[in-house]
């Protein structure tokens, strides 16, 4: 059997841990599957325990075990069905092009096409950079690496899933500037300690964490402030992130909202595992989700349980107001 790639185990994650959230189910469905659990490192999160369940089936070429034995106990799930498939996400199909009737000259060509410009300010490109110095990879003991960032008073915000405890962060660090230059040459990178003795606080419920950096690494690098801002379906997005754990990257075209509710946002970009704990930003650059899992999506206390490939961000307002009840 061959090995499953990256973004096919993020979406298979994301269904098993709906399916199996609870530490005693993960046990026993790994063991049913034939994985040697006393390998497994079963700590955290329901999304973080079956990364390691999947990470070590993958290696033992178990993988399709495991979904095979879900399907036995959920046959009728249409989510697990397309991930044993491995299969690509639904196209939607757009209205059919219409022949090119445009004018023979080009006076009346430059017009905006859509529903909304695509035009920014140059200066665009220029706050997207200083945002992107706050954004960190966040590379744990064990070898495995999210996304953060800085915000102000140097307190780092990732994913739960990705720092779930104290003891996880007292051994982690934050690498700054992990990324290349415009020669394509390795940027000079510069780590730090995270300090969560002096600050430490996290949600499982909303897969959030924050956590003090050492040193005055918001006046060195930068702080992006968290205000709380409207955003809407259809709205457009950004993300900067270390996706696969690597330099950092952006992800600029054609990133829309589809969802919003329930403390989440919903949207149509490309991540990929280790873009956990990205900033989300809307179009003024301003953060307005906690990217943290992707694949296939149910809406948040929707009627419908329909499923939906897409990726989801924990809104900046829950992120917020956790912060707020700690002061």
């Amino acid at each position: 059997m061959s090995k499953w790639n990256h973004v096919a185990l993020a979406g298979l994650n994301e269904i098993l841990a709906n399916l199996y959230p609870t530490d005693k189910e993960v046990r026993r469905l790994a063991a049913s599957a034939g994985l040697r659990t006393v390998h497994i490192d079963f700590d955290g999160s329901s999304l973080t325990r079956w990364f390691s369940v999947l990470d070590y089936a993958n290696v033992h070429d178990k993988v399709d075990d495991v979904v095979a034995r879900s399907l036995e106990e959920n046959p009728d799930d249409e989510a697990l069905k397309r991930a044993k498939d491995r299969a690509p996400p639904p196209v939607m199909k757009g209205p059919e092009p219409v022949r090119w009737e445009g004018p023979a000259g080009t006076g009346q060509l430059e017009k905006l096409i859509g529903t909304q410009s695509t035009l920014v300010p140059i200066a665009y490109l220029e706050v997207g950079l200083l945002r992107s110095k706050a954004v960190v990879r966040v590379k744990r003991r064990d070898g495995a690496s999210g996304t953060g960032f800085v915000t102000e008073d140097s307190i780092l915000i990732t994913n739960n899933h990705v720092l779930p405890s104290a003891a996880i962060a007292a051994s982690s660090i934050a690498q700054f500037n992990y990324q290349q230059t415009a020669d394509g040459l390795d940027a000079t990178m510069e780590e730090a300690a995270l300090l969560p003795d002096a600050f430490f606080h996290t949600s499982v419920a909303d897969d959030w964490s924050a956590v003090k950096v050492a040193g005055e690494v918001a006046k060195k690098w930068g702080a992006l402030p968290l205000t709380r801002t409207p955003v809407a379906v259809g709205d457009p997005v950004n993300i900067i992130q270390h996706p696969g754990g690597g330099p950092k990257q952006i992800s600029l075209s054609a990133n829309i909202v589809a969802f919003v509710g329930g403390g989440r946002i919903q949207y149509l970009t490309d991540t990929l595992p280790g873009s956990s704990g990205s900033p989300v930003f809307d179009a003024n650059w301003n953060v307005v989700a906690l990217h943290h899992s992707g694949g296939w999506l149910t809406e948040p206390d929707a009627p419908s349980k329909a499923t939906y490939y897409r990726n989801e961000g924990i809104a900046i307002d829950r992120v917020l107001d956790g912060l707020a009840r700690l002061k």
